[in-house]
């Protein structure tokens, strides 16, 4: 037996305006400059990870064009909540499901 689809992104997405990008002005064509060679050589190391990443590691899966909508409207409901916020919370009551150590926050 099918499962009764009880989301529909029409009807909970009804009281936004529509989108109107900004329309931005054409700038003046540039001078080429001369290249001037840096004293300080912009090369970042690849390995270095932004401050919130430091002692993370990435998880992925893919979700249905119809769970992922539905994920950010329940987000979008509670306030704008982030969703690296929701899987942390995920993962940790599936810690606590299985008796394992909890997330440490």
């Amino acid at each position: 037996m099918a499962r009764k689809n009880l989301f529909n992104i029409v009807e909970a997405d009804n009281g936004r305006p529509a989108f109107d990008p900004p329309v931005a002005e054409p700038s003046p064509p540039m001078q080429p400059a001369a290249a001037v060679p840096s004293a300080d050589p912009i090369d970042p190391d690849p390995r270095r990870r932004q401050p919130y990443r430091e002692g993370k590691r990435a998880v992925m899966f893919f979700l249905s064009e119809e769970a992922f909508s539905q994920m950010h409207v329940i987000l979008a409901r509670q306030g704008r909540r982030k969703v690296q916020n929701l899987m942390e919370e995920l993962i940790d009551d599936w810690f606590r499901r299985e008796n394992a150590p909890r997330v440490v926050k």
